[in-house]
């Protein structure tokens, strides 16, 4: 399976689309107070698909991530043991089943691992698949310096504690980083929610207070203005917070 490009399966797209379409309700709603306009906010839907992979696209690179520095860890202890690279990869694969539900993503790479061993696969073939599918710096790095260095007869053993060394130390800085973020993250969002509160309360204590707004042309144009201008807001606020290390 290739991990750099996310595809949402059938339960997820059919999810979007529902979310899509009560985003685009509440939207017109508050906006148009319009069926049609509910109808051609649909029309983005595509846009909001986009945006949605990209979320569930970071979150398996995060999990990725979480499982392959664990599956280095038995890997390096069971290589310390002196079991072979290949052995090591399988008494990993074991370990993991344990450690990690059975569909979890690195429990299914090392699976795929311990296949391809026993169809003559070379491990370092093996490795580097996983890494050019990954997606992800660290476990790229890892997979070419394992094939060189099974090549070549270097020390497994050390290279591989270095590697697990070097990757939870970077993890542990984007573990307390993400912290931060999804701190101000969570506030930005109960910001983006505000406005929608207020126009409640006030069509709730004060009716008609905004009837001026809907159902004429020039009501329209200045609700299409608030529209773009809060989405661009929303765009610029979760841009700005998406901060890649």
């Amino acid at each position: 399976m290739n991990y750099k490009n996310y595809k949402l399966n059938y339960i997820e797209n059919v999810f979007s689309i529902l979310i899509w379409g009560l985003i685009s309700s509440v939207l017109a709603l508050f906006f148009y107070r319009s069926v049609i306009a509910a109808g051609i906010l649909m029309l983005f839907y595509p846009l909001f698909r986009s945006y949605l992979k990209r979320i569930l696209q970071e979150r398996r690179d995060w999990t990725i991530e979480l499982e392959f520095k664990e599956m280095i860890r038995i890997l390096a202890v069971n290589l310390q043991s002196g079991y072979s690279a290949e052995n090591a990869f399988v008494n990993t694969y074991h370990e993991m089943k344990n450690l990690f539900p059975k569909k979890s993503i690195m429990t299914l790479e090392c699976e795929t691992i311990v296949r391809g061993l026993n169809n003559n696969v070379t491990i370092e073939n093996l490795v580097s698949s996983l890494g050019n599918r990954s997606g992800n710096k660290e476990i790229e790095d890892f997979a070419s310096i394992f094939a060189i260095a099974k090549r070549s007869g270097g020390n497994l053993k050390e290279i591989i504690l270095d590697t697990v060394d070097v990757i939870d130390s970077k993890i542990e800085m984007k573990r307390e980083f993400r912290i931060l973020i999804s701190s101000k993250q969570f506030e930005h969002r109960i910001m983006c929610v505000i406005p929608f509160v207020i126009l409640s309360y006030i069509s709730f204590t004060s009716p008609g207070y905004f009837d001026v707004l809907y159902k004429n042309i020039f009501g329209v144009t200045i609700m299409s203005i608030c529209l773009t201008v809060y989405v661009g807001a929303f765009l610029w606020g979760e841009n700005t917070i998406n901060i890649k290390m």
